[in-house]
C-alpha cells in the first residue's frame, strides 16, 4: 500500500472519506491484477496507473476518473472483461476504463490503419464522456516522462504521435500546463541533438537576460503601482520547444534565425478584473511604444478552446521586443488548465467556456463520424481541426465564427450550417460579391447567397480547409454517386427487361428477388447493376424467366441503351477519343464502376464487336443535354494576333475554352490545340466552318 499513500493524501485535500475508500478498493484491484508485471524501466506496472491517478488528482478530477485512471490496463493487460468491473465498480467506471483501454483485439492491415482506429474510439468515447481523453492526456504524460527506458526508434515514434496527435488535443481542450510539457518532452526525444543546442544556446545567452526582464518587470510593476492597478507582473522564458518552432517559421525569412528568436521576452500581466486588462493594457502602450499590427484582443472574441487574453508587442529599452499577455486570476487558471478546470474552479452547476467550445467540437466530433468512410480519413479530418491558427468572420448580423486560417466562404457557410453549405451558390465579402474560394481573413463581414435545389460542387474539395466542409461535400458526392448508380442501374435492367418498366412488375416478385439476392432493399440492387457489379440480365431473368440470358444474341442485345447526357457521376466520357452527341458509340463497364462511352472507331475499343460481354450497345437520345469536351487542332501560320482572333471567335459561339496549347511546328507555322465544350457534332462543325474562313487558317481538325 506503501505506493498509495501519496495518492491518498491528495484524495484527502477535496474528496470525501467514502470516495476516498472507494478509489482505494480499486487501486487494490488493479494492483492484484498487475501483479507480477513490470515497466521498461523494470518497476512494478501498477507504478505506472498510480502516477497516472496523481496527475488526474493535481487537476481535482472526480473519485470515479481517479479509479479508472488506476485500473485505465486492466482490460488491456490483464483480461479483465467489462462485465467484472460493472459488477466491481459500477457502470459508469466500467465506460470509463473501456473507453481509454486500446483495440488490441482487431487485426488491421497496417499500423497506421491501427492508431487511426485507436484514435477515433478514443475521440468517440471523449464525445461520450469528456472524462477519457483527460485519463488518456495523463497516461501519455506519464508516459513520455518515463520515455528514457525505451529503444531510441519507439522514443521517437512515440514522441512523434505525442507532438502530432495528443499535444494538440491539449491545447484544444485549452489544457496549456499539459500541453507544454507534452511539447517540450515530445521535442527533446524525436530531435534530442536539436532540444540540446537551443537549451545550451539558451545557457549562453542567459547572461544579462535575466537583468533585463527584472527591469522591465520593475518598470512595467512600478507604473501600475502608480496607477493604483492591483496586477502581477511575471517574466517568462520561451521554451526549447517554442524557440523551435520560431525558428522554423523564420526559415527562408533572412534573419539571424537564434538571435532573433531570442530577441523577444515574455511577459504575462494578471490581474482581478475584466475592465483593470484594458487599463493595464493602456499603461502598457503609455509605458512602451506598441508594434503596429501586433495587438490581439482574445477577450472580446476568446480562441476556440476558450483561451481569453490580450496579446501585444511593445518596442522595449534598447529596441528590444516585448510580448505581453495581459489577464485576469479566472483566465489565467482556465489557460493552464482548461476544460479540467470544470473540477478545479467549478462552483455550483457553472460550465466554463474552454468546456462548452470542447463540447461544440465534440458535436462536430460527432458528425465526423458519421461521414466518414473508415478511420484513416477521420484521423486526417480532425487533424485539420487540431491545428487551426484561427481568423474571425462576422455574418450580416454581427455575430462571429471562429474558421481556420485559409477558410474560404464555403468553409464559413458549412460552420454556420451543412444545409446552408450544401445550397450555397455564391458569397459577398464585405459587401462585394467574391469566389466562393476567396481566401478569408480576419474581421471581414461575409453574406452567403443560396437557392433552392444547389448542390454541392466536387471541385470545392480542392480549397475548403475545414473537416466539416471537407467531410459533408465527400458524403455529398457518395451520396450522388450512389443516387446515379440506381438511376442507370434502373434503364439497364429495364432495358434487359425488353423494355418492361419495373413499376409494372408485381410487387411480391420484387421481394422475392430481394430475399433471393440477400439485400436490404431493390435500390441496393440497381446500384450494384449501375456500378457494373451485378449483371442486369441475370437479375432481369430472376424477375421474368423469359428473359434470354444465354448466347451472345438475346433479344434485348438489339436495344441500345439510349444515352441523355444527364446521367451524371457513372457516365464517363472517354478522354482517348472524346465522344460527342451525333458519334457512333459504345459503352464499358468501368473498374470503379458506371460506365465510359467511346467512339465507335476509337482504336481503344477495335474489338468491341467481337466480344459482346464487355460491351454495350448504346446510343445517343434525339434530344440530348449538357457540353461535352472535345479537342480541336487548328494548324496556323505564325502571324501576330492569330490566337487572339482564334479564342475570341470560339468564345463568340458561346463555347467554354478548358484548355489551350500551342505547338510550334517550325518558324512559319504553329498547331494551335484547342479542348473545348460543345453541344453536339452540328455545334462543333459550325465552329470548324467559321474558323476556317480565316486566311491564316492552314487546315482545321477534330483529333482522333
Amino acid at each position: 500500500m506503501y505506493l498509495f499513500i501519496g495518492l491518498k493524501e491528495q484524495l484527502q485535500t477535496y474528496l470525501d472519506p467514502s470516495q476516498v475508500q472507494e478509489v482505494e478498493k480499486s487501486y487494490i484491484f488493479a494492483r492484484d491484477a498487475h501483479a507480477g508485471q513490470l515497466r521498461s524501466s523494470g518497476d512494478p506496472y501498477i507504478t505506472h496507473p498510480v502516477a497516472v491517478a496523481k496527475i488526474l488528482a493535481s487537476l481535482h478530477l472526480d473519485y470515479q476518473t481517479i479509479m479508472a485512471a488506476l485500473m485505465h490496463d486492466v482490460i488491456e493487460d490483464c483480461e479483465v472483461s467489462r462485465e467484472t468491473l460493472v459488477e466491481k465498480f459500477g457502470e459508469r467506471v466500467a465506460g470509463l476504463v473501456e473507453g481509454v483501454s486500446k483495440l488490441t483485439q482487431i487485426k488491421f492491415r497496417s499500423r497506421e490503419e491501427a492508431q487511426a482506429e485507436n484514435f477515433r474510439k478514443m475521440m468517440m468515447a471523449m464525445v461520450e464522456d469528456l472524462r477519457v481523453v483527460l485519463i488518456k492526456l495523463a497516461d501519455r504524460l506519464h508516459n513520455m516522462r518515463t520515455l528514457g527506458s525505451l529503444r531510441p526508434d519507439k522514443q521517437r515514434r512515440i514522441a512523434k504521435e505525442t507532438i502530432e496527435i495528443y499535444a494538440p488535443i491539449a491545447n484544444r481542450l485549452g489544457m496549456y500546463a499539459i500541453r507544454s510539457e507534452l511539447e517540450e518532452l515530445g521535442f527533446a526525444a524525436k530531435y534530442p541533438m536539436r532540444c540540446r543546442v537551443i537549451r545550451d544556446s539558451v545557457k549562453k545567452a542567459r547572461g544579462n537576460r535575466k537583468e533585463i526582464v527584472s527591469s522591465i518587470c520593475n518598470n512595467i510593476q512600478s507604473r501600475l503601482d502608480a496607477e493604483y492597478i492591483d496586477a502581477e507582473v511575471i517574466g517568462r522564458e520561451k521554451s526549447p520547444f517554442s524557440i523551435y518552432q520560431k525558428m522554423l517559421d523564420k526559415v527562408g525569412k533572412k534573419a539571424q534565425v537564434f538571435d532573433d528568436i531570442m530577441d523577444v521576452y515574455g511577459f504575462r500581466v494578471t490581474t482581478d478584473t475584466e475592465d483593470n486588462c484594458y487599463r493595464i493594457l493602456g499603461q502598457l502602450h503609455n509605458l512602451y511604444r506598441p508594434v503596429p499590427g501586433r495587438f490581439k484582443d482574445y477577450i472580446a472574441i476568446p480562441k476556440t478552446n476558450g483561451y481569453q487574453s490580450l496579446h501585444t508587442t511593445l518596442k522595449g529599452p534598447h529596441g528590444l521586443h516585448i510580448e505581453v499577455q495581459i489577464r485576469t486570476t479566472t483566465m489565467d487558471q482556465m489557460a493552464e488548465n482548461g476544460v479540467a478546470a470544470h473540477w478545479l474552479y467549478k462552483s455550483g452547476n457553472d460550465i466554463n467556456r474552454a468546456e462548452i467550445r470542447a463540447r461544440e467540437w465534440m458535436r462536430n466530433l460527432l458528425e465526423l463520424q458519421k461521414n466518414t468512410r473508415d478511420s484513416l480519413e477521420f484521423i486526417e479530418s480532425v487533424k485539420v481541426d487540431l491545428f487551426p491558427d484561427e481568423v474571425y468572420i462576422f455574418t450580416p448580423n454581427g455575430n462571429i465564427i471562429e474558421l481556420p486560417k485559409g477558410a474560404t466562404p464555403v468553409d464559413f457557410a458549412y460552420a454556420i450550417h451543412t444545409d446552408v453549405g450544401n445550397s450555397c451558390i455564391a458569397s459577398k465579402v464585405d459587401g462585394k460579391i467574391s469566389a466562393l474560394s476567396t481566401e478569408l481573413t480576419n474581421g471581414r463581414t461575409v453574406e452567403i447567397i443560396t437557392a433552392p435545389g444547389a448542390k454541392p460542387n466536387p471541385g470545392w474539395l480542392s480549397f475548403v480547409t475545414t473537416s466539416k466542409a471537407r467531410t459533408n461535400i465527400r458524403h455529398f458526392i457518395k451520396n450522388l454517386r450512389r443516387d446515379d448508380a440506381i438511376n442507370l442501374g434502373r434503364r439497364l435492367l429495364e432495358k434487359a427487361l425488353g423494355g418492361v418498366t419495373l413499376d409494372s412488375i408485381d410487387k411480391a416478385i420484387i421481394d422475392r428477388v430481394i430475399k433471393e439476392t440477400r439485400r436490404e432493399n431493390f435500390e441496393e440492387i440497381l446500384a450494384e447493376i449501375g456500378l457494373g457489379q451485378t449483371a442486369s440480365v441475370i437479375i432481369a431473368h430472376r424477375l421474368d424467366p423469359k428473359v434470354d440470358t444465354g448466347g451472345e444474341k438475346h433479344s434485348t442485345q438489339d436495344r441500345p441503351l439510349a444515352i441523355k447526357g444527364t446521367e451524371g457521376m457513372m457516365i464517363e466520357y472517354a478522354k482517348c477519343c472524346h465522344p460527342i452527341p451525333g458519334d457512333p458509340i459504345v459503352g464499358t463497364i468501368s473498374t470503379s464502376g458506371g460506365f465510359i462511352l467511346h467512339r465507335q472507331d476509337c482504336n481503344n475499343v477495335a474489338n468491341h464487336r467481337d466480344q459482346l460481354d464487355k460491351y454495350v450497345p448504346v446510343q445517343w437520345e434525339k434530344d440530348v443535354e449538357g457540353e461535352f469536351r472535345v479537342e480541336l487542332r487548328v494548324g496556323v501560320l505564325n502571324q501576330h494576333g492569330v490566337l487572339a482572333k482564334v479564342t475570341s471567335l470560339i468564345a463568340d459561339e458561346g463555347v467554354n475554352i478548358a484548355n489551350i496549347e500551342i505547338d510550334a511546328h517550325d518558324g512559319a507555322t504553329n498547331l494551335l490545340c484547342f479542348l473545348i465544350d460543345v453541344k453536339n457534332r452540328l455545334h462543333l462543325a459550325n465552329i470548324i466552318r467559321k474558323i476556317r474562313l480565316y486566311d491564316f487558317v492552314i487546315k482545321v481538325s477534330r483529333h482522333r
